[in-house]
Formats: structure tokens, sequence, C-alpha cells
């Protein structure tokens, strides 16, 4: 894991692009629950591989599904949203769906780049062509300016309106 904040770069990223169809709640919760297996392997089990089946495309996209389907259950819950438009339209079902597939389809390809034990096409190969594409440098700071890139985006919205 690019140290699991880094990913939220991309998911600010997508916010910036479509703001209306990504939800930054839903792709951050998915990369937290994705990254859950990794931190059970490392600190409960210490076994390794830390990286198992939910770093994988065919698990972690509709887990990150998932995640989005949760997130706007709870939000619609939470009585405390409905004074804040911008969260609650965050957190409304077709941007909270796709923030968290966004999310699972990300995760895997950012830590593949990284981590040599994460397998991101099982069941399909146990290869992973994605490792060390970039160095960890280059990798950090891609993610940190698309975080940037999206905020930027989401600022320039906020003064054309």
């Amino acid at each position: 894991m690019p140290v699991t904040p880094f990913h939220f770069g991309v998911g600010l990223l997508g916010k910036g692009i479509a703001p209306r169809t990504v939800s930054v709640c839903a792709f951050v919760a998915s990369q937290i629950a994705i990254d859950c297996e990794s931190a059970y392997y490392l600190f409960v089990a210490r076994e390794w591989p830390v990286h198992r089946i939910l770093h994988t495309f065919a698990l972690a996209t509709p887990v990150g599904g998932l995640v989005g389907l949760a997130v706007w259950a709870v939000a619609r819950r939470v009585r405390w949203l409905s004074g804040r438009a911008a969260l609650a339209r965050d957190c409304a079902l077709r941007p909270a769906l796709v923030g968290g597939l966004l999310g699972g389809l990300t995760h895997p390809l950012l830590d593949g780049i990284m981590h040599a034990d994460i397998r991101p096409f099982r069941p399909f190969s146990d290869a992973n062509p994605l490792h060390l594409a970039m160095g960890l440098g280059p990798l950090h700071l891609a993610c940190v300016l698309a975080g940037l890139s999206g905020l930027a985006l989401l600022s320039l919205r906020d003064r054309l309106r």
C-alpha cells in the first residue's frame, strides 16, 4: 500500500473531474476497508503475504461497490447530514457507488505497483506485471499531484459558480 492516505489523491482527482458522480467518502472508505486485510495479516496474524484476496481486481472492485452501498445506507440514517448539503450529495447512492467502485478498482493498481506480494489478476494469473512499473517516490508524487489537481479542479468549479 503506498501508505493508504496517498491513495486518497486519486479519489480527489475523480471528484474534481466528476464532482456529482464520485464520492470521496466512499472512495476513502473502500481504501480503508481493503487495507484491513493487510493490517490483519501484518499486525494480528503476522503472516506473509500480507496482501491477499482483497488486493485483486476480482474482489477489490465488488468490495468497493459494497462499501459504497454501505456509505450510502449509513448516510441516509445519519441526521446531522441533513444540514450539510455537500456531504449529503457526496453520499447519495450514485456517487457513493461510483466512489466505492473506483476505490476498489484503483487499490490493487496502486498497491500492485509497489508490492511484490500482490497478485492483482488472481484468479486468472499469479503474475504481477504492475510491480515496479514506477519507483516508490514517483508513485507517491503521482498520488499527491492527483490529489492537488482534484482540489484545484474543485476550487475552480466553485469559483466559476
